[in-house]
């Protein structure tokens, strides 16, 4: 039995989602197609457009045959802190034999060249990464500045310093990366694999002909409509997404203003700085704003500066909103369950994640980890709370959320 995995949004599933389905069933030979998938808030620091039970049914739709939750402390993080939750969780599983991933690079040479070079970090880099470092600059801006800095003595794959900047700056090529990273950290018997992505750039706001991003798909969908974004996704999917948008359960940021504002009324600098993603000079700046807050998204504008960008200030209210702290992030690495958001016709893998598997598999959010899973209810829950207000519908406990099973 072979598997092959995918680590994925799905914010909301669209063509180019259902074309790597295709593309990694066929190159993999893969009996089975797992896919780890954030849950109702993803790592822009914003609920999903759609709930994770919807989305999981799309993918489950479109060829996907079991779907799992990413944890939502590392749902939300960073490149390295979403990658390295994902990895954990399927190292835990012991059934994964490849994990498939887009770029825009579209070879695997680069990444392995660069995974095993960071993963042994020579003396000089290790040097030249503390400097930049200095400087006030991130940590993902400090090693790529190290590596350009380093770049003629460090024999890797690439053609110029400018050809690695190129490549340092892609937002897929960045994540396969980190994913190539937490697998080698784990010494994970997974082996990555890359597909070349297809269609419109990861940022691009404007829908294409077929292959458009999922940016710019939620942009025209919450702009003009379901009928707007007909042609940039499956049909299976268009009816479930169509029948969602009548029903008033599309949600945005903005959406959870109110929830936001009195979190923060709450807070004390000493208070704010226990979350995740907020040092002390932003819980300052927090305080020092607060009375100029009108919304969700204005108030991460508002915060926002030149070595703190928008994603970050997103993120960073989001963990205050949900409560995620370091604590909870740490967790999110080590996870201790795997959760069933949908499963299909995997009765062969559900079995080999039971016999060979360190994490017991969960379809039933009653049989999580006592202590371990409050503020995974606490996310789910708030983010239905919101949906029933908006819609109009009766609120759903998570209790009784029933996970999406399609044969």
């Amino acid at each position: 039995m072979r598997t092959a995995a995918i680590i994925t949004e799905y914010n909301p599933f669209h063509n180019g989602h259902a074309y790597q389905l295709d593309r990694v069933r066929q190159l993999s030979g893969a009996d089975f197609i797992l896919v780890v998938m954030s849950g109702d808030f993803v790592q822009r620091g914003t609920p999903a457009i759609f709930d994770k039970y919807l989305r999981a049914e799309m993918a489950l739709r479109c060829g996907a045959d079991l779907v799992l939750e990413l944890p939502c402390a590392a749902a939300s993080g960073s490149a390295p802190r979403f990658a390295s939750g994902a990895a954990a969780l399927l190292d835990g599983l012991n059934v994964v034999d490849e994990l498939w991933f887009g770029s825009e690079e579209g070879r695997m040479e680069p990444f392995a060249a660069l995974a095993d070079f960071l993963s042994h970090e020579p003396e000089n880099f290790r040097l030249k990464l503390k400097d930049c470092l200095r400087s006030g600059v991130s940590f993902p801006s400090a090693r790529m500045q190290a590596l350009l800095a380093l770049f003629p003595e460090l024999n890797l794959p690439f053609d110029s310093a400018e050809a690695l900047r190129a490549f340092l700056t892609s937002p897929n090529n960045i994540l396969g990366l980190e994913y190539c990273l937490a697998l080698r950290r784990l010494n994970s018997p997974i082996c990555p694999r890359t597909l070349k992505r297809v269609g419109s750039g990861y940022h691009q706001e404007e829908l294409s002909a077929r292959f458009s991003s999922a940016s710019a798909i939620r942009r025209s969908l919450l702009r003009l409509g379901p009928e707007s974004v007909r042609r940039q996704v499956p049909e299976q999917v268009y009816s479930l997404l169509a029948e969602a948008w009548n029903s008033s359960i599309a949600l945005q940021e903005d959406d959870f203003s109110l929830p936001l504002r009195y979190q923060l009324l709450k807070e004390t600098e000493s208070s704010l700085r226990q979350y995740l993603d907020v040092p002390e000079d932003l819980a300052r700046r927090i305080l020092r704003l607060q009375n100029e807050y009108v919304s969700y998204s204005q108030f991460a504008a508002l915060l926002k500066t030149r070595n703190n960008t928008r994603t970050n200030m997103n993120r960073a209210l989001l963990h205050i909103l949900l409560g995620l702290t370091l604590q909870d992030a740490e967790a999110s690495v080590s996870p201790s369950c795997a959760r069933i958001l949908g499963l299909g016709s995997c009765s062969g893998l559900l079995t080999a994640i039971k016999a060979n598997g360190s994490l017991p598999l969960i379809s039933k959010t009653a049989d999580l980890p006592a202590g371990l899973y409050e503020k995974e209810l606490f996310a789910s829950n708030l983010y239905e709370t919101v949906r029933a207000w908006k819609s109009g519908q009766p609120f759903i406990h998570e209790y009784s959320r029933q996970i999406r099973i399609i044969r």
